[in-house]
């Protein structure tokens, strides 16, 4: 391992414009988070956005590990040659290899003999349920995806569900940028004690410097920044 230094001076003006893969949250070279409750559908989102990176020439790698994939088959009919779907399987019974340590490998092979460095992972959860010890843990299998996004230079988007808020900040934590998929609007009149019950999105939000983008299930784009997240526009109730 060698250690380099460089000016300050010098390491600006090596500096790069930076590219947005999608909208100006997820950036090239970076790990992006979509992230939302489980009744959410975020292998739809997840696709809409792997289909829009790959229409811009750029080569991706779906990495399905949900079943809900197979949900979505007359979404990808009309998908970029740039997108491939991965399903990470085993060689045969007899293989016990973990499924956390065959989606790495997988992933690092791809890597290993192809150009493409631009991935979208579906989902951390469901690696973490289908692997024992450390791997069981979806901030351990996050924190391995991160370790290989910055080893290889890769651009990857993760997908979660979102879990005890221990979890999820820990996911956050090593995220550079998150997406939310907002649930279908609940067109029921709310009562006062429900509005009092509501947690106060905005403030949360505005206590962030994160890159953020909020989406509804229907995938038009609510809120998006760069920078300080500002208020996340309230539904009308």
């Amino acid at each position: 391992m060698t250690h380099q230094f460089i000016k300050a001076a010098d390491f600006f003006r090596n500096v790069t414009k930076t590219v947005y893969l999608y909208k100006n949250v997820w950036k090239e070279k970076s790990t992006a988070l979509l992230h939302s409750p489980r009744e959410t559908d975020k292998t739809a989102m997840a696709i809409d956005i792997a289909c829009s990176v790959a229409k811009t020439g750029r080569e991706v790698v779906y990495v399905a590990c949900e079943r809900k994939i197979e949900n979505h088959v007359a979404r990808l009919a009309d998908a970029p040659k740039q997108l491939s779907i991965c399903m990470p399987s085993y060689d045969s019974p007899d293989d016990k290899t973990d499924y956390a340590d065959l989606v790495i490998s997988t992933i690092e092979e791809i890597v290993a003999t192809t150009s493409i460095r631009t991935f979208v992972i579906d989902s951390v959860t469901r690696i973490a349920a289908l692997s024992f010890g450390r791997n069981a843990s979806a901030g351990y299998i996050m924190k391995r995806l991160a370790a290989l996004q910055l080893r290889c230079k890769l651009s990857l988007l993760v997908i979660s569900h979102d879990s005890t808020k221990s979890t999820d900040r820990a996911l956050l934590t090593l995220a550079d940028s998150e997406i939310t998929v907002e649930p279908p609007v609940d067109d029921t009149p709310v009562t006062d004690s429900k509005k009092k019950s509501q947690p106060n999105v905005a403030a949360r939000d505005a206590a962030s410097s994160r890159h953020f983008a909020s989406i509804s299930a229907d995938g038009a784009c609510l809120a998006a920044t760069g920078s300080v997240i500002g208020s996340r526009p309230q539904a009308s109730r």
